[in-house]
């Protein structure tokens, strides 16, 4: 992992990508403890990925240019299976604008903080989003305030009340 995050930071530095940040299964081992889980999920912000079609391209073609490898979706890097997801809505263009900075694995990286997280799963509500938020509910240290701010600057106040049973949220 401590590579893959290194190639991750070079493309930072060579400006393929703007800025990222860890979510998804590999994001809630710094929150909770881990469950399976098999890739990396990053949230990028591409130069220009407003004005193509095509906005991933130019890590693609970096992932050529290298001999790293595709398998589907996923660039696998230094034998981890990476995926690059845009910020998709305005919660993740948010969360990934309010992303922090950790290291690991004596690396710096970045990611999405509990709190947009959490959010982010209420409103996919998968069902390894909703197990994945439980277990958040009851094991991570996150600030209530905000998490609660978050839900009702994006409307998902309604979908946290039906999670938790409240018949009167």
């Amino acid at each position: 992992m401590q590579k893959t995050l290194q190639i991750i930071n070079e493309l930072l530095e060579k400006n393929i990508i703007e800025s990222y940040a860890m979510a998804g299964g590999m994001a809630q081992f710094y929150y909770i403890e881990p469950s399976v889980t098999y890739d990396l999920d990053l949230i990028v912000h591409v130069s220009g990925e407003e004005n193509t079609l095509n906005p991933l391209a130019g890590i693609y073609s970096w992932a050529r240019e290298f001999g790293y490898k595709t398998e589907n979706e996923h660039i696998i890097i230094e034998g981890i299976p990476v995926q690059f997801l845009l910020a998709y809505n305005d919660l993740v263009k948010e969360a990934l604008k309010h992303r922090s900075e950790i290291i690991i694995f004596n690396e710096k990286t970045y990611i999405l903080d509990a709190e947009y997280l959490m959010a982010i799963m209420l409103q996919t509500n998968r069902l390894s989003d909703r197990e994945r938020f439980a277990r958040f509910l009851a094991e991570a240290e996150y600030n209530k305030t905000l998490f609660l701010n978050i839900l009702k600057q994006f409307n998902l106040e309604k979908e946290y009340h039906k999670f938790i049973g409240d018949k009167n949220g």
